[in-house]
């Protein structure tokens, strides 16, 4: 699992279960024959989409909103109530939207709905819901205290998504067009202050004093020596930056 998406993972838990600590009058009023529990979104497909579940014989019981990336994991929403005994008539409402890349690279907006069953509780009790959308887009639910990993996780996929040669190129190719931008910005705002001091530092100086008024609170001016010593170390510094990115890109 992306360490990442663990640690927010395991900090959101525990935020969750502190809320129900906080919050008591929840568990005495709650309904007898309903457990409330924690919603996640995991997504297998190499678009992005959002959720949002809801019982359909009670409306009032909904949750989720999250947005999960292409081949990600969401955090945890509050919450759902499911029924303690699990039986076949149990079905979820999955509102989902979605969002496709099409040849020109926009991104169209797509609307569905489906009625998912819901598959038998692990250990025949109910777990947090997991909304899942498929490789082939295909939206579901299941109800597991397992997070993917686990041997236990009762999913059709075993683990967390893992992205495809094509998406991995994708993010590659925009990483480095994006390391190449900022590699050139740096090379040529580093020749303009070589070869105009004077107009290339007041470009610099307004911005700096606008937003990062304290660190150059000790210069003067734009025409301030220290100043310009001081832009002209900040621009190689980016171009280093910027050219190891570039060449860790290319490595890979």
């Amino acid at each position: 699992m992306n360490f990442r998406i663990d640690c927010v993972w395991q900090r959101a838990r525990k935020l969750l279960a502190m809320a129900f600590l906080i919050f008591p009058a929840i568990g005495m009023c709650a309904k007898k024959d309903v457990l409330p529990v924690a919603i996640h979104g995991v997504n297998y497909s190499g678009d992005d989409f959002s959720y949002i579940v809801e019982d359909p014989q009670d409306s009032s019981n909904k949750g989720g909103g999250e947005s999960v990336a292409p081949y990600g994991a969401g955090g945890i929403m509050c919450c759902y109530e499911l029924p303690r005994v699990w039986s076949a008539e149990i079905k979820v409402k999955i509102k989902a939207k979605l969002w496709v890349k099409n040849e020109k690279g926009d991104f169209t907006e797509i609307a569905e709905t489906k009625m998912a069953d819901l598959p038998p509780y692990v250990d025949g009790k109910p777990g947090e819901l997991w909304v899942i959308r498929a490789a082939d887009g295909t939206l579901s639910v299941i109800s597991s205290d397992y997070q993917p990993d686990n041997p236990k996780w009762p999913g059709a996929v075993r683990g967390w998504p893992v992205p495809s040669v094509a998406y991995r190129r994708e993010r590659r190719a925009l990483a480095m067009k994006e390391a190449e931008m900022y590699l050139n910005s740096s090379t040529s705002a580093l020749v303009k202050l070589k070869e105009n001091p004077h107009r290339t530092a007041t470009e610099y100086w307004d911005l700096d004093k606008k937003y990062n008024a304290e660190d150059v609170v000790n210069f003067s001016g734009p025409d301030d020596a220290k100043y310009i010593d001081y832009l002209r170390s900040k621009l190689e510094a980016s171009k280093g930056r910027s050219e190891r990115r570039v060449n860790e890109l290319k490595e890979h």
